[in-house]
Order: structure tokens, then C-alpha cells, then sequence
């Protein structure tokens, strides 16, 4: 992928308040009642669901779905953990398969088109996949594509900006899109447990700063600086905090994130230092900054240098993603209960 293309889809990720989606409202004609079962209820249907481009009603359950956008996958985890498989999704643009990490056991090339949306959509090639409807709520192009994308088939955009709500309203939308709303509130659940349990198996944790990273721009490092973004969100529900040196800093755009010259990397100690690297150059331009080394979290081995879907996953969690982002970071959790 070509440097300018990376840095500037990492940007979006960086800068994000993370993705959004529709909302879920009842449709006057909605039967109310929850389906039963691995497949969709008929009775359910039909379906509206409210969103920023306007309001879309579903009088079927779906048969055909495809996903676009590259800004999370919230839906895709979705439609996979109830037990639907899409007929197209977007590609993840950092892996070589263009298949998700996380969904590598799950994702049938064979059933379903992987479709590059980085430059945009194709829409013929979306068109021709004969969708029934249509998950964006992840398209952070989507005030360009909407109308487009509508022509072809119902479909459903972030509620009122790209980046504003939690996965789990992300499971529900389209639980209800596909007509299992049941099913959602069971996804929603035990992937809430699956946290639970990295904090029971961690109590070390309790009350550890952090910090969470990323260097994909020389001289630069872009970290998280709010709690209100939802990676610290999802690391307080394990009871870390972020460290009191960054949430005060410079943030981008008004983002949660922060930016720090290799003059402020001081600022980035904590009791665990996570960070990514987009290029090895990179990591090794910030290890070698005496103040890294000089770090309390880099002298205890309390710093983990993971990739970049973890740490893009864990400012945009999804369903199925979360887990296998914190897996990721058992190895940090690990030396706190020592």
C-alpha cells in the first residue's frame, strides 16, 4: 500500500470518534415481536431504522448483505457472530489477504467479495453482488456515497456523525436490520463477559496508568489523550486509567487523540506503554530517544510494542474484534499480577 494512502487511513482512524451507526427505533408497523431461532423471523417485519441520511424500511429479512466502509467493522462482526454471512464486505487495508485478522476462520472468499473501498466504492461491482440491503455506518465517505449506494439497495448509515457510537449499538442496528434482535442482545452480552473475564484473570490491573500509541509519522507520536475515547473506555472497564501526563496535551482536530514532538515522549510513561509502529524505521527511531529508555514502564518491561489493527481495533471495538485485541495485550496484562 503506498505510504501516503497508509498514513492518511490511519489518520482517520487516529482522529475519529470512532464509528457510529444507526439508531434503533421502532417502525410504526413493527410486529414487536423477537425472532426465534438461528434464522430471521418473519414477524419482526417490516423494520425501520433511523440514520443521518434518513430513514430505512426493511419489509424482509435480508438474504443478501453487503458491508462497506473501512472505518471499523462493527457490522461486519455483527452479521458473523449472528450467524449471517455477507455476501461482500470491505477488505481490511493493512493485511494481505484483506481479511481481518479476527475473522480469518470466518470470512469465505469463496461466499463472499471482499471489495477494496479505499479510493471509494465501486459501485457497479456492489451492484452486481444483487444486494438486499446495505450496512455503512463504517463508511467514513459516506455524505458522498449514500445516494449512490441507496440506489442499489436499502441502506443504513451512521445516525448523526461518522464516529459516535458504541459497538454494542452497532450489534443492535443490525440485529434488527436482519430481524434478530434476540440474537443481538446475546452477542452484546457475551462479548461484555469476555472483558469481564480479562479483568477477573487481572486484577493487577486495577488502578494502572497507561498509555495506547501509534508512530506512522517521523518525529511523531499520536496517542490517546481522553477518556472519552473508546479505547480508554474499554481499558477502564478493566480498571486502568490513563496516565495524568497526556490528557491534557495537544489533541488533533478536537479528536481524543494527541500529538507529541520526540521532545514530549516523557509524557507517554505510564505503568503499561502500548504503542504501534507502521514501520520498523519508525520503532527504531523512538526506542533509541534516551527519554523512551529512560521510561519506568520500558526499565520494568511494562512496554508492548503491538501492531496496528490491535490498536485500531481497540479505538473502534467491535463484537468479535475486542477479544482478539485483548488477547493481544494478555502479555502486558500478565505482568501486573506478579
Amino acid at each position: 500500500m503506498p505510504r501516503k494512502l497508509l498514513t492518511a487511513l490511519l489518520s482517520v482512524t487516529l482522529a475519529a470518534g470512532l464509528v457510529a451507526c444507526g439508531s434503533v427505533e421502532e417502525d410504526e408497523d413493527d410486529a414487536g415481536t423477537a425472532a426465534d431461532g438461528p434464522s430471521a423471523s418473519s414477524s419482526v417485519f417490516p423494520v425501520t431504522v433511523k440514520h443521518k441520511f434518513g430513514a430505512t424500511r426493511i419489509t424482509e429479512a435480508p438474504e443478501r448483505v453487503v458491508v462497506i466502509g473501512g472505518g471499523g467493522t462493527d457490522d461486519i462482526d455483527a452479521l458473523y457472530a449472528l450467524g449471517i454471512t455477507p455476501v461482500g464486505i470491505s477488505k481490511d487495508p493493512f493485511s494481505k489477504d484483506g481479511i481481518y485478522p479476527w475473522l480469518k476462520d470466518r470470512v469465505d472468499t469463496e461466499r463472499t467479495t471482499l471489495l477494496d473501498t479505499v479510493n471509494g466504492v465501486d459501485f457497479e461491482k456492489v451492484a452486481a453482488l444483487q444486494p438486499d440491503l446495505i450496512l455503512a455506518t463504517a463508511d467514513f465517505q459516506l455524505d458522498k456515497e449514500y445516494e449512490n449506494l441507496a440506489a442499489v439497495a436499502p441502506t443504513i448509515g451512521y445516525e448523526t456523525t461518522w464516529g459516535a457510537q458504541p459497538w454494542q449499538e452497532h450489534v443492535r442496528v443490525v440485529g434488527k436490520a436482519v430481524g434478530k434482535p434476540d440474537e443481538a442482545e446475546k452477542v452484546v452480552a457475551a462479548t461484555e463477559a469476555a472483558i469481564e473475564d480479562v479483568k477477573t484473570a487481572h486484577p493487577g490491573l486495577d488502578g494502572r496508568t497507561y498509555t495506547l500509541s501509534i508512530g506512522n509519522t517521523p518525529a511523531k507520536i499520536y496517542t490517546i489523550a481522553s477518556e472519552d475515547d473508546f479505547a480508554a473506555k474499554l481499558m477502564g472497564e478493566l480498571g486502568l486509567r490513563l496516565a495524568p501526563s497526556i490528557t491534557g496535551i495537544k489533541t488533533v482536530s478536537g479528536s481524543p487523540t494527541g500529538e507529541l514532538s520526540f521532545e514530549q515522549l516523557d509524557k507517554l510513561d505510564g505503568d503499561l506503554v502500548v504503542i504501534a509502529f507502521t514501520t520498523k524505521d519508525l520503532q527504531r527511531a523512538f526506542e533509541s530517544s534516551a527519554l523512551v529508555k529512560s521510561m519506568s514502564a520500558v526499565k520494568k518491561g511494562n512496554y508492548l510494542v503491538t501492531d496496528v489493527e490491535t490498536i485500531s481495533q481497540l479505538r473502534s471495538p467491535s463484537a468479535l474484534g475486542i477479544p482478539w485485541a485483548l488477547d493481544n495485550l494478555e502479555s502486558a496484562f500478565a505482568g501486573f499480577d506478579r
